[in-house]
Order: C-alpha cells, then sequence, then structure tokens
C-alpha cells in the first residue's frame, strides 16, 4: 500500500512542479553557474533566507534536478493533512521545540548517499522581511560531513504571479574546524552566512526590494 501511494505521490508532484514555476515565476540569477552547478550535482549543503511558507516546495521543485532533500518542523511534518505528502518526498522531519539530534545522523545518511540538504538556518520568516539570525546548527552537519555550502538568496517574498530572483552564489568551503570553543566557532560561521546572503541581495537583487538589513550593511 504504501508502494502505491508514494507512486501516487511522486506523480502529483511531478505535475505540480511546472505549475509552481508557473504560479511563481522566477529569474535566477548565478554568481558563477558553471562552477555552482558542478557543486549542486554533487552533495553539498545549500542554505538561503525564508520569505514564506510557500519557500520550502517551491525552492525544492526549483532545484529537484540535483537531488536536494530539506529540513521541515517536526510540528509541520506531523500534521495530518500533510504528513502524507512529506513522508513521500525529500523531507526531513527537525524537532524546533526539543533538543533534537537525529537529524544529524538522518542529514549525514542523506549527504554520504551523494544528495544535497536545503536548510532555512533563520528557523522561521521573518515579518518585516530583515533576515533573522542564523542559528548555527546546519553548520554542525557541514562540519561532520565535510561537504562544501552553497548560499542562495530568496530576493523578495514570493507571491502567486508575481516575478522573484532566485540568487545562488558560489560556492564556500569555511573552516569549521578552526580553533575555538566549537559553538562560538559555529556562531561565527553562521554570521557569516547571513551576510553572504545580504551581500547576494545588496549586489544582484532588485533595489525595489532592498531592505533595511541591506541597506545598512
Amino acid at each position: 500500500m504504501q508502494t502505491i501511494i508514494h507512486g501516487i505521490v511522486q506523480i502529483i508532484y511531478a505535475i505540480a512542479v511546472p505549475v509552481l514555476r508557473l504560479i511563481y515565476p522566477h529569474k535566477m540569477v548565478w554568481e558563477d553557474k558553471e562552477e555552482t552547478m558542478k557543486v549542486l550535482n554533487g552533495s553539498c549543503l545549500i542554505y538561503s533566507n525564508h520569505t514564506g511558507y510557500s519557500d520550502g516546495l517551491f525552492m525544492t521543485s526549483l532545484l529537484s534536478r540535483y537531488n536536494v532533500y530539506i529540513f521541515v518542523g517536526r510540528d509541520w511534518y506531523e500534521k495530518k493533512k500533510l504528513n502524507w505528502l512529506f513522508r513521500n518526498l525529500r523531507y526531513i522531519p527537525i524537532d524546533r521545540q526539543q533538543m533534537d539530534t537525529s537529524w544529524i545522523y538522518k542529514g549525514k545518511e542523506t549527504l554520504e548517499e551523494g544528495k544535497s540538504i536545503y536548510f532555512f538556518p533563520e528557523g522561521h520568516t521573518s515579518k518585516d522581511g530583515n533576515m533573522l539570525d542564523f542559528k548555527p546548527g546546519f553548520l554542525m552537519l557541514a562540519k561532520q560531513s565535510g561537504v562544501p555550502l552553497v548560499p542562495i538568496c530568496i530576493d523578495n517574498k514570493m507571491k502567486p504571479f508575481h516575478m522573484t530572483r532566485i540568487i545562488i552564489g558560489k560556492s564556500q568551503t569555511p573552516n569549521l574546524r578552526e580553533e575555538g570553543r566549537p559553538s562560538a566557532v559555529l556562531k561565527k560561521h553562521a554570521e557569516n552566512c547571513k551576510k553572504t546572503v545580504i551581500e547576494l541581495k545588496k549586489k544582484f537583487g532588485n533595489p525595489k526590494y532592498a531592505t533595511e538589513d541591506v541597506k545598512n550593511y
């Protein structure tokens, strides 16, 4: 029965992908397309800002050719109306309310299989458009797996039939094992990752959607 449900979900998803791209038109901007596509075709950790609830579904559909998985809050993952969908697509639950390390093992396993994982380090969407602080947890997985990072900036909140720029930056290989207290090192690099996304928005984004954190950077 589960195999049948999985097959049905895959068919629905295959139909939904082009529909999503029509509903949410986008323009992809690459900082270094050739180099970054090579990284995306391997195993890597992708991160971006989080502008709205539709980001997760849209971004995984946009990057579906690259075997990308994405973490989703367990509170969303276990919703009765959505669980059947999450279980049969490339979603990994993570508990945002309690201490949970199972996602690290699952994430590392996924990366070792040659797949990639997409993260929203803010954890939540911001109400005013300014980016929230990036939580360093996602870098624990990068540190353990040793895969490169790929930064992405979603230039403005996605709205139906409203153009959004998706800015894909160059890959990164930060030294996450540098000397210092591990938590402080990861926090520092998480701040650098946030700065990278802000830089992408400032350099390639539409000035119309510049936020205060970009203007003051």
